[in-house]
């Protein structure tokens, strides 16, 4: 039998990390547990529960690279030497190192959401219903979560083709073995873009009852672990991506409508105290999640770190000298231009915050405006962005399209070094512009997405290469 050994790896320690907002270091468990052991009781399943957040941890994925992985291909910031030909779209090959490590990452998180979903019904009844059904409901926010990045990381956006009929990544929805992904009984096809994106919002809309609103004080509770107002934002995302707008102003009005989230007036605290009310989600991180210099996101983009990924000047143009995004979170000095959002080891990542819901609502509602004119009420929460941060110079157009264009320009200015750089671009049907030494590259090019790591194509021969690789 299997043991739950990347399941419990840091269920004690988040148990710890779940009942304090303090950054700290936690020792990793001594033994790990038979799946008949960690679903022994309620307390055990408690804790295997937590346990499966210490999974969406992993630094090779949401841990902390996908994110960087997907801004060092924006155009915000440098490749970052220390990557290689990460950020190279002309030599990226498919035996990169890097990519293979946070493919297996990333299904190594999906794989761990799946084998909980195995158990607690193996074990179904130990824990009181309610509980169970919190449970269920966090392991599939996890693995929609987890696939809304592979999907969009490994293929071309959901407007490739009309109706996403393209190949996306293969539905691993079973237990399999987290050391051989793709073994002889799940030697599956790719899916289409359309299959995937259907299959993370089922498991949203069936995890959105069963999870807790957001009440009173925030905490790690509320924040680094699955809420409705989560699930919802992300619905919200979602839609947004498949240009579905009316979707995406209905999720994006949930999350609103529920007034359990509001801006906070100082952003820089919405990365240094990490539970603000602007928080909706967000990978928490512990001093001891991160001890290794080269994976967490303070150690790249810090100067403070190794300081491989510096700002670029072009980026911090964009902004007036008042804006609190380019007094507050960028850090100048002799060597350079740096993120100033991540500062310590144990930084949280984030996923959600509010101002990202505000813009989505607005970009919903400026695409909905019939004909050109412009949408009031978007323009009034593009500027409600704007002005938190600047409140001496406000957002203006005169027609729908100037008013989509200023909206995806203030998501670039709100968003960035957060894990949306390039698919900013994808998404919207955007070439992604020349930047540093890197040419434009058109919208649909073959080299905008990852390869499948040529190990993994190897073991399974229906994972087929995408296209250039």
């Amino acid at each position: 039998m299997l043991k739950l050994k990347y399941i419990l790896i840091g269920s004690l320690a988040l148990t710890s990390l779940f009942s304090s907002c303090q950054k700290q270091t936690f020792e990793k468990p001594y033994a790990y547990l038979e799946p008949e052991e960690a679903f022994l009781n309620a307390d055990r399943i408690s804790k295997t529960a937590i346990g499966m957040y210490d999974a969406l941890q992993n630094r090779d994925f949401l841990g902390g690279r996908e994110l960087i992985y997907a801004d060092i291909r924006g155009i915000d910031c440098s490749a970052g030497p220390y990557f290689g030909s990460v950020p190279n779209y002309e030599n990226l090959t498919s035996d990169n190192a890097m990519v293979q490590a946070a493919f297996v990452a990333a299904y190594r998180t999906v794989y761990e959401a799946n084998y909980f979903l195995k158990n607690i019904e193996l074990y179904k009844g130990r824990a009181k219903p309610e509980d169970e059904a919190r449970y269920i409901a966090e392991a599939k926010f996890i693995r929609a979560l987890t696939y809304f990045y592979i999907v969009n990381t490994w293929a071309q956006p959901y407007k490739f083709t009309n109706d996403g009929s393209h190949p996306g990544v293969a539905l691993v929805l079973t237990a399999t073995d987290p050391n051989n992904i793709f073994d002889t009984a799940h030697q599956v096809p790719r899916n289409s873009v359309k299959e995937v994106y259907d299959q993370i919002i089922k498991d949203l809309n069936e995890a959105l009852p069963m999870l807790p609103k957001v009440s009173g004080a925030r905490s790690i509770s509320n924040v680094g672990r699955a809420t409705q107002g989560a699930v919802n934002g992300l619905l919200a995302r979602i839609y947004l991506y498949k240009q579905d707008y009316t979707k995406a102003l209905e999720y994006a009005n949930k999350v609103t409508s529920s007034n359990e989230y509001s801006m906070a007036t100082n952003i820089q605290l919405v990365f240094t105290e990490y539970t603000t009310s602007e928080s909706i989600f967000s990978v928490a991180h512990s001093g001891g999640d991160n001890p290794n210099t080269n994976h967490s996101l303070s150690q790249h983009y810090s100067p403070g770190g190794r300081a491989d990924i510096q700002v670029s000047t072009a980026f911090q143009n964009l902004m007036s000298q008042n804006d609190a995004r380019r007094t507050k979170l960028l850090i100048a000095d002799e060597d350079g231009l740096w993120n100033g959002k991540y500062s310590s080891i144990g930084d949280w990542a984030p996923v959600l915050r509010y101002s990202e819901i505000l813009l989505t609502k607005a970009e919903a509602l400026a695409n909905l405006e019939v004909g050109t004119a412009v949408n009031v009420e978007a323009l009034a929460l593009v500027n409600q962005v704007r002005h938190r941060s600047d409140a001496s110079t406000s957002v203006t157009a005169s027609n729908k399209s100037e008013l989509i264009a200023a909206i995806l320009k203030e998501r670039r200015l709100e968003l960035a070094f957060e894990g949306q750089g390039i698919y900013e671009y994808l998404r919207t049907g955007r070439n992604i512009p020349a930047h540093g030494i890197f040419n434009e590259q058109v919208w649909g090019s073959n080299k905008v997405i990852f390869p499948f790591p040529y190990a993994e194509t190897q073991r399974n021969p229906n994972l087929v290469q995408n296209p250039g690789y």
